[in-house]
């Protein structure tokens, strides 16, 4: 039996991706349930979005409240984002080169289903192994045998290593949940700019923030349009659509979106 391993696809030039290789990586990706994806965006663009997430989001910490606000771990914080300024950039939730691996996934007919960052504080311990997804119908080998409904693309705004903290993934355990089997499982160290896509039924959970500054990580997740995470979404907003930003997209932007202004997030 072969050792699991996260696939990699090093994304050549800003655009979509052709046709033969985004469906190799869906392919890869449908075996393993995560891929890295090496230099999505440029260092110096993640590094101005970082900037514009401190000013914005900085002052957020654990004790801090309201509906778009949730613990979710040790000194971790779950912030619902809106869409405008800077985090309306549709080179983050539209990116050409992601999107043309989750459509190969999920087909054409698909939204942006939540739009958060996650924040874990300098001192936060691991979190608990867990999925961000259930099976949709509580049957193991059922909801092992289906195709992915719901696809997360993880943008960190500071690199990842054993200091900052990775994200631990087992591969495979979105087929079998008994490939999630501790100490095993992978935490990739990932540099600015690099990406992970990752199945929403795959086994994983965030490293210690063993540094001193926070760890702050951007999550687009992408659903097929007839499901609506109602588990992690009860009771904050999956997303903030800002009403000029809305008009500033195009067809295919406005399209991941719109469903929020028609339900609300």
């Amino acid at each position: 039996m072969s050792t699991p391993t996260i696939p990699v696809l090093k994304a050549a030039a800003p655009g979509a991706l052709a046709a033969p290789v985004a469906g190799h990586a869906a392919g890869r990706f449908t075996e393993s349930g995560v891929l890295l994806v090496k230099n999505l965006l440029p260092p110096e663009r993640i590094a101005a979005l970082h900037d514009a997430y401190t000013a914005q989001y900085g002052s957020i910490d654990q004790r801090s409240s309201g509906n778009r606000i949730r613990e979710v771990g040790d000194r971790r914080m779950m912030i619902s984002l809106s869409v405008s300024g800077a985090f309306a950039a549709s080179d983050i939730f539209a990116n050409p080169a992601a999107l043309s691996i989750v459509r190969a996934l999920l087909g054409d007919d698909f939204i942006l289903g939540s739009y958060v960052a996650v924040t874990s504080l300098p001192g936060a311990r691991a979190q608990r192994l867990h999925t961000d997804q259930d099976g949709l119908f509580g049957d193991t080998v059922l909801d092992a045998s289906l195709p992915p409904h719901s696809i997360t693309l993880v943008i960190p705004l500071v690199g990842l290593n054993p200091t900052t903290g990775s994200t631990r993934f087992f591969p495979g355990s979105h087929r079998d949940p008994d490939a999630a089997a501790p100490p095993d499982g992978i935490a990739p160290d990932l540099e600015p700019g690099d990406a992970i896509l990752f199945d929403s039924r795959i086994s994983h959970g965030g490293m210690a923030n063993l540094s001193a500054a926070p760890r702050p990580i951007v999550y687009c997740t992408y659903h097929r349009t007839w499901f609506r995470d109602v588990t992690n979404f009860r009771d904050m907003p999956a997303m903030l659509i800002d009403r000029a930003a809305l008009n500033a997209m195009n067809d295919e932007e406005r399209a991941l979106v719109d469903w929020v202004r028609t339900e609300g997030g």
